[in-house]
């Protein structure tokens, strides 16, 4: 009897032990993920990188729940850095849900004017939960051991939600992901003054939408892969299509599941999930 007790009080023991220190998935340091969410015509884009994790937008108002259930697949329980390309319902609309659910750092966004109620909704949680909001005229980095997040506004106020949008450079272990949030022609003629080198994947702006700075910025930067934001009823412009084509871009549609990268410690993956 004595024998079983012991027995059984070491695998207790054991089972704890691993339990302990058992890695959650994309929380730990030296791992990289960004999962960018099926949410139809919204942007929900996740970072998880050596253990800080950076939610890219808050999709709509009713994708809250399919992006508690991203970050739980993640084993996300704080969200270090919210940051919102711009202000439309499609980019904050789940922003003050998150900022209710979660503890949330610090909330970043681009310094333009808005009275959307969506915003007054985020301003108000923002302030409950004393979470920090910083409305961004320069860049805004963040470091972490193997990579860094940028967040990029626009120079001038254009008077435009899109225009204004935040321009976001995720890298790790040198290699950089481009989220453009929903820049037009205005923010993309700005930010290509300033692009040089190559993107592993570019998040496209605006769903979809073509431009004459953004095929320039295909052709200029050559990314390995690009994410459109849609929904089965949108198509993707057929100028930007070719010119993705002409770069020798793998396209990928939200609308066909969500798209999930991750370091595989030599290399990215890059998968479509259902």
């Amino acid at each position: 009897m004595k024998r079983c007790l012991a027995a059984l009080l070491a695998l207790c023991t054991l089972l704890a032990l691993c339990a302990c220190g058992a890695a959650v998935p994309g929380t730990e340091n030296g791992v990289f993920s960004l999962d960018i969410l099926n949410t139809g015509k919204s942007d929900c884009i996740i970072v998880c990188m050596d253990g800080v994790t950076v939610v890219n937008d808050a999709a709509d108002e009713d994708d809250f729940d399919a992006i508690c259930a991203a970050l739980d697949r993640r084993g996300v329980q704080r969200i270090d850095y919210l940051i919102l390309s711009h202000y439309d319902k499609d980019h904050i609309g789940s922003a003050a849900a998150l900022v209710r659910a979660y503890p949330v750092g610090q909330i970043l966004g681009p310094d333009y004017e808005e009275e959307s109620v969506y915003f007054t909704l985020l301003e108000r949680a923002a302030e409950d939960r004393n979470t920090p909001f910083l409305r961004l005229t320069e860049n805004y980095r963040i470091e972490t051991e193997n990579g860094s997040v940028v967040a990029d506004p626009p120079d001038v106020d254009y008077g435009d939600d899109n225009n204004n949008s935040l321009v976001t450079t995720v890298t790790w272990r040198g290699t950089d992901f481009l989220l453009l949030g929903d820049a037009k022609k205005n923010r993309l003629n700005e930010f290509l003054v300033q692009a040089s080198g190559s993107y592993e994947l570019i998040k496209l702006p605006h769903h979809g939408d073509s431009s004459k700075p953004l095929l320039k910025l295909i052709e200029q930067t050559k990314p390995r892969y690009a994410a459109a934001t849609v929904s089965p009823s949108e198509e993707i412009e057929d100028k930007l299509l070719t010119a993705l084509a002409a770069a020798g871009t793998e396209v990928f549609r939200t609308d066909s599941g969500a798209v999930r990268v991750e370091w595989t410690g030599a290399d990215f993956t890059v998968v479509q999930t259902k």
